[in-house]
């Protein structure tokens, strides 16, 4: 216990440094995307990210890039997406998986079904994933993803009333047991359908915590996602004053409780996404893509070691892309060692890290090239090694459910600086 609150200590101490500094952007330059490294295009080892900024009401603790939907402007927004697919296309990208974010990506469902026809129709796609909502589960809008989505994530966040109404979703999206019944409902109608649930919202027990386990046992989705609350400095005090003030006091301990109250039904896919045993297995996307494509206002693309980041302006993105220009705003370079420090932190989060696929996918020698990190994970516990590669121990899992956190946290302090710079027209 004194080595993990060391260890987490320390590394989140230096996770807050490291996303301050490396998550400073500048402007770009660039009018479009550079083209794909000719051995990954041909792997179609590259992600397509999506981005659908529109949801009918906006959560005041969200700092995704969001808009309050109008049809005329989400239709508009569709067709400009689908005419950056096509730049992208025209790159000599191919893409073997989309993951499609929002807002609510499920908010006009025919577009969203035109567009993922068009990009099946232009790359080798064989997964597809999207986030949606317990009001976007209606039968009907199922049956025409059937085919097109192959995971189906579902921000759910608590089953508990009292921690629904404090974050303004009960009114939004029902009780705790209307959304059971419409998850109920959803099960098995798409190959996979996760759950995303939150765990340490201030003020909750592991009592509470129990209850959203029980039912997540008993609604037995193919897979659930259990992110514990991350707060940006501006959510901070928003949380504090709506559901009271965020402490990492109970933290691990409601962590182990997940791990111990899950083992016997579900694997775990990362230290925060778990797979119900006999289900298909769909890893996540962070994990298995180092690199990807964003397409959209707000998304951001990982490429060649730089960090790309689309206008967040309506305004703006429309006005690139009908300039026959890319969504590119701000950019960030980063050297080898830092990308391979994000590496090993992701793929350790993943639940294995592999020196030959460093060496393989990198150029690098796990052991030489991040000899430090490896000796302080081993020397505080947080790391074992067989037959040459790396896993986590229990105790590591949450380290790197901690820095993952952190990282996510930077990346929404960005998000928040993009969105400040917005005017009203750029809406």
């Amino acid at each position: 216990m004194t080595h993990q609150n060391f260890s987490t200590k320390i590394v989140n101490s230096i996770m807050r440094y490291a996303t301050n500094k490396y998550l400073t952007l500048k402007p770009s330059s660039l009018t479009q995307l550079p083209p794909p490294n000719s051995t990954k295009a041909k792997e179609k080892s590259y992600l397509l990210y999506i981005h659908i900024p529109f949801c009918m009401t906006l959560c005041t603790y969200c700092s995704f890039n969001r808009f309050l939907f109008q049809e005329d402007k989400a239709k508009a927004y569709f067709e400009l997406l689908r005419k950056e697919m096509l730049m992208v296309k025209d790159l000599g990208y191919d893409f073997n998986a989309i993951y499609v974010g929002g807002g609510t990506t499920s908010i006009m469902p025919k577009e969203l079904c035109e567009t993922l026809d068009l990009a099946k129709s232009l790359f080798g796609i064989k997964e597809v994933s999207c986030e949606s909502d317990p009001n976007h589960l209606h039968l009907e809008e199922l049956e025409m993803f059937r085919g097109r989505i192959d995971r189906l994530s579902v921000g759910v966040q608590s089953f508990d009333d009292g921690i629904l109404r404090k974050v303004g979703r009960y009114e939004k999206f029902g009780s705790g047991k209307e959304v059971i019944k419409k998850l109920q409902k959803a099960i098995g109608v798409l190959p996979i359908l996760n759950v995303d649930l939150i765990f340490n919202f201030p003020n909750q027990t592991k009592e509470m915590l129990a209850k959203d386990l029980e039912i997540i046992k008993e609604l037995k989705p193919e897979q659930v996602t259990l992110y514990p609350l991350m707060s940006s400095p501006s959510v901070k005090s928003i949380l504090k004053r709506s559901i009271g003030e965020v402490s990492l006091k109970n933290e691990a301990q409601l962590y182990w409780q997940i791990l111990e109250t899950l083992k016997e039904d579900f694997s775990p896919l990362s230290s925060w996404a778990f797979s119900h045993k006999g289900s298909a297995i769909f890893d996540e996307y962070v994990v298995n893509n180092d690199e990807y494509v964003g397409i959209g206002s707000g998304s951001f693309s990982f490429l060649n070691g730089t960090l790309y980041v689309n206008t967040f302006s309506l305004k703006e993105y429309a006005h690139k892309i009908n300039s026959g220009n890319m969504g590119v705003a701000r950019e960030r370079k980063y050297s080898k060692k830092a990308q391979l420090q994000y590496r090993l932190m992701v793929e350790l989060f993943g639940g294995k890290a592999s020196a030959k696929d460093f060496k393989q996918k990198y150029n690098a020698n796990l052991e030489w090239d991040l000899f430090k990190e490896l000796a302080f994970l081993k020397l505080t516990g947080n790391i074992y090694k067989k037959d040459g590669d790396y896993y986590p121990t229990t105790q590591g899992k949450y380290l790197f459910l901690s820095m993952m956190k952190e990282f996510y946290i930077g990346m929404d302090r960005v998000r928040e600086e993009s969105r400040a710079m917005l005017k009203e027209e750029d809406m």
